[in-house]
């Protein structure tokens, strides 16, 4: 027969158990998402017509986030895979952003483009991650991206892999 002492012992021994399971989730997930948050976002984003601000050195211009999430400093792609250049900058209403989400309306600034060369209106732009980026969003983290960040990043790897066949493995 056990003793309430036993009992109480016992059920120490499994909120102690839980807590720690509960922490090492925890832990597990914040790693996870510090990870995800390092890695190159999913976006795609369309030149809007008319929002010209210069054309050259650097090129800025407006654009509107069509899916995903912009952020300052990555690499974008035109429609045909190949690489645009850098976003250098991006504003808001004059003042300087580090991100734009899905739908937004914003002036992106890039360098050695020149507006009518390698970019022209209505043109069509999505993130470029580098190959093994886009194999851990494909494969480990497509569970974080919505349905319409997952066909984006089905369709830069369709676009990526005419030029490299094995980007993304």
């Amino acid at each position: 027969m056990q003793t309430t002492l036993e009992f109480s012992m016992i059920k120490s021994y499994t909120v102690l158990i839980d807590n720690y399971t509960n922490w090492v989730q925890e832990d597990t997930a914040n790693e996870e998402n510090a990870i995800f948050q390092e890695l190159t976002p999913i976006c795609k984003l369309t030149f809007l017509k008319g929002y010209i601000f210069r054309k050259s050195n650097p090129a800025v211009f407006g654009v509107r986030v069509d899916v995903g999430t912009l952020k300052q400093k990555i690499t974008i792609m035109n429609a045909d895979g190949k690489k645009v250049g850098l976003v250098h900058q991006l504003q808001d209403n004059g003042k300087s952003i580090d991100t734009a989400k899905r739908g937004q309306e914003v002036a992106i600034s890039i360098q050695n483009v020149t507006v009518g060369r390698q970019v022209s209106e209505e043109d069509v732009f999505y993130s470029l991650p580098p190959s093994k980026e886009a194999r851990l969003l494909l494969k480990e983290f497509s569970h974080k991206l919505n349905p319409e960040e997952l066909d984006t990043l089905k369709k830069i790897i369709e676009l990526q892999r005419k030029i490299n066949s094995v980007y993304g493995y």
